[in-house]
């Protein structure tokens, strides 16, 4: 089905064409082609963020990273972004990270995995969250379809990792982030609306006193919200760049625009 749907979305005249020349094949397969090379195209919206690769993230350090194999569930990040993540983690082997949004757990499990002398401080709606009582106002919260079917920490809970995985259970829009002090890297994953990514953002940026590293999932078109917050941080002279291919968005303080 996934193919089909990809080929629909790259439809274009010269798909057509081939299909004439080619038949139904043929067709299908210039549609699917020319899909894919629309997705790796930065949209108008992202096109003033730029992107570098992973080496150009790392330079020239040689790392050695943990990734547990496992089938994917919605909500957890794709196994690509997972090593890329784990990559940024080791080559700067914070002390201490917080991470906004829990969700199952894979996350915060996989910081710790590759971080045995961290501190993974992990945050997420209370338990019993409700959107028809929810008390921050002012903060649009996105992402209802996972918040209802989370399990948080479920794949930390009960493992050797869980010692050191501090699991907080709030709103951000409202929580004290001086709970997590000594923070330096920092993994930004929980509403996507422009208001809770800018208050999450902020609120890490003057936790570290402007001195650690950023990594926001779903800098993408899906989530104009990211975007935006992204692009400002950039006009205040903070480098904030895509690592190539992928919605990761990442920022060393210290490299300027």
């Amino acid at each position: 089905m996934n193919r089909y749907v990809t080929a629909a979305s790259g439809l274009c005249l010269s798909a057509i064409a081939r299909g004439i020349r080619g038949g139904p094949r043929e067709l299908a397969s210039a549609s699917v082609a020319a899909s894919k090379a629309a997705a790796a195209l930065p949209s108008l919206q992202l096109r003033g963020i730029p992107s570098v690769t992973l080496d150009d993230a790392l330079g020239s350090q040689k790392l050695s990273v943990r990734l547990p194999v496992q089938a994917y569930e919605d909500g957890m990040l794709p196994p690509e972004q997972a090593l890329i993540l784990s990559s940024l983690l080791v080559a700067e082997s914070p002390k201490v990270v917080l991470e906004i949004g829990t969700f199952m757990g894979h996350t915060a499990k996989l910081m710790a995995m590759n971080l045995p002398d961290a501190l993974i401080h992990t945050v997420d709606l209370p338990l019993d969250y409700s959107p028809g009582s929810d008390p921050v106002s002012g903060l649009v919260k996105d992402d209802f379809h996972l918040i209802a079917k989370r399990r948080v920490g479920r794949e930390f809970l009960g493992t050797e990792y869980q010692s050191r995985i501090r699991q907080h259970f709030a709103d951000t829009g409202s929580w004290d982030f001086r709970v997590a002090e000594g923070a330096t890297f920092f993994f930004i994953d929980g509403a996507h609306t422009y208001e809770y990514c800018k208050s999450d953002s902020e609120k890490c940026f003057a936790l570290c006193g402007g001195r650690g590293v950023f990594v926001w999932h779903d800098c993408d078109d899906t989530h104009p919200g990211v975007v935006r917050l992204i692009q400002e941080w950039r006009r205040l002279g903070r480098n904030v760049v895509r690592i190539e291919n992928t919605p990761l968005a990442y920022w060393k303080a210290g490299q300027a625009a």
